[in-house]
């Protein structure tokens, strides 16, 4: 292989994005991006020569030589497109994580183009060839000192070639970092890695931007779970730690909105991070805030500790046979400590390798045991893909705003003013954090009282059933300032720890008992609505039903709200469930009457012997001096009252009433009403006639009377 002068940065660009388009497009767009560099191949089918180790190595080599004269020449084509697939089909990337990806395979080309211009290879007649391999004296070469390996491949649709194999491939990124610092050959090609990396425009750029939004850490293994988290937090800090000392420089090499979008990214790998953690203990309300922490503590725990050998972490190969054996749900202990990675049996993530919830629990208690220990030494080592350290960066999390480049942020900057006594940590939060979480509390509690009075007054003001409307803002408004209040706690004023689990359930039960509250005036304020209408007038009973069933409804939800809410703060519903049952025995059978009482209601609702406004008898023969007759004024849950003749109001409970001989007079269509009248002897049939003719005019005539003149009659007794 040929090694030249590294090409300028923005040439290296021009032909990697030309690569992956006509890779990706084809030749047409290959045209379209650089017409007058558009060169015919003449051999399209062409494929690389992997028939020998030495075949492998020299179609690797060539490729990579092609494609580099194209780029010192500036002229690309489809057929250096070509050659640059022809090297990627020398590897075997079977078992590297997201291979499908041409991130992924430009990224491991590259890797292994660095390897090679940093160590010294053997002359070709040492290698392999053709003939050694119909001789049948070789399956696999590994390069001289090095631990680059190429080997038959043994199945599969490629079965018979020689690849860079599958463990090699997968190990570039460790190789690499063995052999970084070390000077090229002479005339090598060296830092087309860094330049790709560092590339900030094309499909590829696009690509990476994808992968650090959308894709996980690779949790396939012990060894890829361990690996994935180091890298994510490790990079998180280098882009915090460089934006942060970019803005505090005179004057800043960095915009504000550019530190916004690299703390974007930094906040993305922290997440991949965190998804290396088992949070099925912690209360869903809790995850992003525990996730954070736990994550960052753990790493504090790794920076104090040496990283163990990598080849003592099961890799996926060691997990294959472990399964194979037969083994029950995998785990592996970090040496000395009792942090453990473990197979998930069950769930959404069923198969995946977390550090445990045991770990997620006691992270907090491991990391203060460690914290005054000094950082290790010696960051540097081959065997781990990514070793460094994030010194810091914890501290650096829980003392400043919720903002990883607080710089970016005026918050950030007004706390960066105050003196240093307010700085001062006491119980894990500093003095400014403390004062911020107590003025925040009075502020809501100030603003909830004033929300609460404004509006019941103004609901006085304005009668039903507006004013049933307008209570609704009461628990809305409030809810929605706990959520913001808490939101500032957690993400300005950045409580962390117990005390920002406490604030967090706190505002999440308020939200919750608000929006219980809020569902029960809803109901009842959509139930004073329909009563309102004229056609409800005189639907008394329907609308006490009405009103009582909205109730009813306002409850049940509620009571559904809470529960949803307590449930995803982490409480055991069981339990609840169980001391509510016990408890509601205990209270339904001191409750007997009252119980009653509501049935003895809904009886009433339901059969309707009398509605409100109806005129009854009820209960047996009245006793001497109290006459039980009267208008039905009200049925409640508990009672019945009836106005009875003589204007008096009698409450009736409605266990009672509902047994009672309930007489409705309202609803009768007739009555008999008989009467003797005693008038004189002397009394002349004239004038016999002329009381008759007068009665039947007063009878009539009376407003209560709807009988027709021919059905009422008068008999005469006597003589």
């Amino acid at each position: 292989m040929r090694f030249a002068k590294l090409p300028p940065p923005g040439l290296v660009r021009a032909f990697l994005l030309f690569s992956l388009l006509s890779l990706v497009f084809g030749p047409s767009v290959a045209m379209a991006a650089a017409p007058e560099d558009y060169t015919l191949d003449p051999n399209p089918l062409r494929t690389a020569d992997t028939s020998s180790p030495r075949a492998t190595l020299q179609s690797f080599l060539n490729n990579l030589d092609e494609v580099i004269d194209d780029q010192r020449r500036g002229h690309f084509s489809v057929k250096t497109g070509r050659a640059f697939l022809r090297a990627i089909n020398a590897l075997d990337f079977s078992t590297t994580p997201n291979s499908d990806s041409w991130l992924v395979r430009t990224q491991r080309v590259l890797l292994l183009t660095e390897l090679l211009a940093r160590i010294e290879l053997p002359t070709e007649e040492t290698i392999p060839g053709k003939k050694a391999v119909a001789d049948g004296a070789v399956t696999e070469w590994t390069i001289p000192n090095t631990a680059i390996t190429i080997a038959i491949v043994d199945r599969g649709p490629r079965e018979g070639e020689f690849l860079f194999s599958a463990d090699t491939v997968q190990r570039l990124h460790r190789f690499y970092e063995s052999v970084k610092d070390l000077p090229p050959k002479p005339g090598a090609v060296v830092g087309l890695y860094d330049q790709w990396l560092g590339a900030d425009t094309g499909p590829l750029a696009l690509e990476a931007e994808v992968r650090n939004r959308l894709r996980p850490v690779d949790t396939s293994s012990p060894r890829s779970t361990m690996e994935g988290f180091l890298d994510s937090i490790n990079r998180a800090y280098v882009l915090v730690t460089e934006a942060d000392a970019a803005l505090r420089t005179t004057p800043p090499t960095l915009t504000k909105e550019e530190a916004r979008e690299i703390e974007v990214k930094a906040s993305n790998l922290l997440q991949r991070a965190v998804r290396t953690l088992d949070l099925s203990e912690v209360p869903e309300a809790l995850r992003d805030d525990v996730g954070v922490e736990s994550a960052l503590q753990l790493k504090e725990i790794f920076d104090r500790i040496q990283l163990p050998p990598v080849d003592t972490v099961p890799d996926p190969g060691m997990v294959a046979a472990a399964r194979q054996q037969g083994s029950e749900a995998i785990r592996w202990r970090y040496p000395n400590t009792e942090v453990e990675i473990v197979e998930v049996t069950e769930g959404d993530r069923q198969g995946e390798f977390l550090f445990s919830a045991a770990t997620v629990r006691r992270v907090s208690d491991f990391y203060q045991q460690v914290e005054s220990l000094p950082y290790r030494e010696g960051v540097r080592t081959a065997q781990w893909v990514s070793p460094d350290k994030s010194e810091g960066f914890f501290d650096h999390f829980v003392s400043t705003p919720g903002y990883l480049v607080p710089q970016a942020h005026p918050f950030g900057k007004a706390m960066d003013a105050l003196p240093p006594w307010l700085k001062t940590l006491h119980g894990q939060q500093t003095r400014w954090q403390w004062i911020g979480l107590v003025l925040s509390v009075f502020a809501l509690a100030a603003a909830a009282y004033v929300i609460f009075r404004v509006i019941k007054r103004t609901g006085q003001r304005i009668g039903a059933p507006l004013n049933g409307w307008l209570m609704v803002l009461v628990p809305v408004g409030i809810a929605l300032l706990a959520s913001v209040v808490a939101n500032f706690i957690d993400n300005d004023l950045n409580i962390s720890g117990d005390l920002s689990n406490g604030v967090l359930a706190a505002g999440r039960l308020i939200v919750t008992v608000m929006g219980a509250w809020a569902f029960y005036l809803l109901s009842s304020a959509l139930a004073e609505t329909i009563i309102a209408k004229p056609q409800w007038r005189e639907k008394r009973s329907e609308a006490a039903l009405l009103r009582i069933s909205a109730i009813a409804v306002g409850i049940l939800g509620g009571v559904w709200i809470v529960v949803a809410g307590v449930r995803a703060l982490g409480a055991e519903l069981i339990p609840i469930l169980a001391g509510l049952g016990v408890g509601g025995l205990a209270v339904a059978l001191a409750a007997q009457t009252t119980i009653a009482n509501f049935i003895g209601g809904l009886i009433l609702f339901v059969d309707k012997p009398v509605r409100v406004g109806d005129f009854c008898r009820y209960g047996e023969d009245p006793a001497p001096g109290w006459l039980r007759i009267g208008t039905v004024e009200q049925i409640g849950w508990m009672s019945t009252r009836v106005r009875g003749i003589d204007r008096t109001l009698t409450t009736i409970p409605n266990s009672e009433f509902s047994k009672m001989h309930i007489v409705n007079l309202t609803e009768r269509d007739q009555r008999l009403f008989r009467t003797t009248l005693q008038l004189r002897y002397e009394t002349t049939p004239e004038q016999m006639r002329f009381v008759l003719t007068r009665l039947r005019e007063l009878l009539l005539g009376h407003p209560m009377v709807t009988a027709t003149p021919a059905r009422v009659r008068f008999i005469s007794l006597g003589t």
